[in-house]
């Protein structure tokens, strides 16, 4: 047995001490090392037009009260001249009546008449004496006395409009013309004393037609829309998901449409809705004049879903864990997964047990399917700095069963999150404004249009479509 000299063995000890944990460290440790975190770009979100619709139901009874409360109920007069007609007439009216439709009000109601008459050809003035009859004086009366009254139908058609600075206008005509229902058949001195009795009662409904008119150009909708242009301005928390500002910019209105003394109409408020994670607060834009009304097509919002990788590792795990491929005669087994973002990819590590025990990374692009809501990793394969590791220390890692084994398994399906966030959109965004008015919303879809994954989170970015309508209760 051959010995060495002591030198010799002086110069090995520290030698072997430097190796030794080298080769220890080579033997118990399969693992390269991880991706390098880079900042993911998540474009900006350019929210398409939404249109608001408000239905708001006005019942304008109350004004039409008011127009007839401002006039009399009864018109009289008495007039004796000596030559020509001489009449005493009472006209009294009823309630109007209200129809309507589109944008046209009917006013209609019922007057009662009589008249007492009497006709004189010719008068003179003699010395000592007043103008004198010089032919007989002719009388006659009807709906008078003892006679009942005779009836007579007044109807006015009144059309509604909207000002730009949101007062309404109407303008109201007596149409069509007033009509004896049991016409007086007097006709004095070539006199029909009805045609006339109609053009002196004319003035006085003519000025209860203005009446309407001023009472109606009283309503002002403004209050009512600015209190909704607020409301829906103000940046407002939704839930746990974030916050919302309906952002809206212009202010339009439906034609009107009548049912009785009932004015429907819409106000249609165009909007760019904005769905922020964080406050951002914006100043309330002044409310514009009124613009031409564009039917609606529904409410339009992108919205940020935020997905932890905590969840979507927990997932993958029961998918993945426990799942082995045999490789060139040794076995891979997955123990354990970890997702986290890496610019516009997610990583994967992967930590293995079997015929080694180690830990290898992978990365892969998010790819969506819209028709089975499935996230999954189709080009899912070894990072650059795991392949280069392999090649060096474990090459018979290197093979594509592994990758195809995990690619298979490592998927996400979203129906669940869609629909739960569906559900809590609706819920946070239908809400009491105060005063009456309240947001009424239908989410119809929850489409996901792209997804971002971060470093520490994954953005879905989801475009959801449905109606927000505002109730006003007046």
């Amino acid at each position: 047995m051959a010995v060495l000299p002591d030198m010799t063995l002086n110069f090995l000890r520290p030698l072997a001490v430097f190796t030794l944990p080298l080769l220890l460290y080579s033997c118990a440790t399969t693992k390269p090392l991880a991706p390098t975190p880079t900042a993911a770009n998540v474009p900006k979100i350019e929210q398409p037009v939404s249109v608001v619709d408000v239905p708001v139901t006005v019942d304008l009874k109350n004004y039409f009260v008011q127009a007839e409360n401002s006039v009399p109920i009864k018109y009289t007069d008495n007039q004796q001249p000596c030559e020509g007609l001489r009449y005493q007439y009472v006209f009294t009216r009823t309630p109007f009546t209200i129809t309507g439709s589109n944008n046209v009000v009917n006013l209609s109601f019922i007057g009662s008449y009589g008249f007492s008459v009497a006709y004189c050809a010719k008068c003179a003035t003699f010395p000592g004496s007043g103008p004198t009859p010089i032919v007989p004086v002719v009388s006659a009366q009807c709906g008078w006395g003892d006679e009942p009254p005779r009836r007579m139908q007044i109807s006015y058609q009144s059309t509604i409009s909207v000002t730009p600075d949101y007062h309404l206008k109407s303008k109201t005509i007596l149409y069509p013309a007033p009509k004896p229902l049991d016409r007086c058949n007097v006709v004095m001195g070539a006199i029909d004393v009805t045609d006339r009795l109609i053009q002196y009662i004319s003035g006085p409904l003519n000025d209860l037609g203005k009446q309407v008119d001023t009472r109606i150009a009283a309503y002002n909708i403004k209050p009512m829309v600015q209190q909704i242009w607020q409301n829906l301005a103000t940046e407002s928390k939704a839930g746990d998901m974030g916050y919302v500002s309906i952002n809206p910019q212009s202010v339009q209105l439906s034609n009107f449409s009548l049912n009785g003394s009932l004015l429907n109409f819409s106000v249609g408020l165009t909007a760019k809705p904005v769905f922020t994670t964080v406050s951002n607060p914006q100043p309330v834009k002044p409310m514009p004049n009124l613009t031409a009304y564009t039917p609606s097509k529904g409410f339009n919002v992108f919205l940020d879903l935020v997905e932890g990788y905590d969840h979507l590792t927990k997932i993958i795990n029961q998918q993945v864990v426990g799942q082995s491929a045999e490789v060139a005669g040794k076995q891979f087994v997955v123990n354990n997964t970890k997702v986290w973002g890496i610019g516009n990819q997610i990583v994967l590590q992967v930590d293995f047990g079997g015929s080694t025990n180690g830990t290898i990374y992978l990365v892969g692009t998010p790819t969506y399917n819209p028709a089975t809501h499935e996230l999954t990793f189709p080009d899912l394969t070894f990072d650059l700095q795991t392949k280069a590791w392999m090649l060096k220390t474990a090459k018979w890692l290197f093979n594509g069963k592994i990758t195809d084994m995990i690619r298979q398994r490592a998927t996400y399906n979203f129906t669940q999150l869609i629909a739960d966030n569906k559900v809590q959109l609706q819920k946070e965004l239908s809400r009491d404004m105060g005063n009456g008015i309240r947001s009424d919303v239908t989410i119809k879809d929850l489409d996901i249009h792209a997804i971002y994954p971060t470093q520490d989170k994954l953005i879905i970015r989801t475009l959801s479509d449905g109606q927000i309508k505002v109730k006003v209760v007046m």
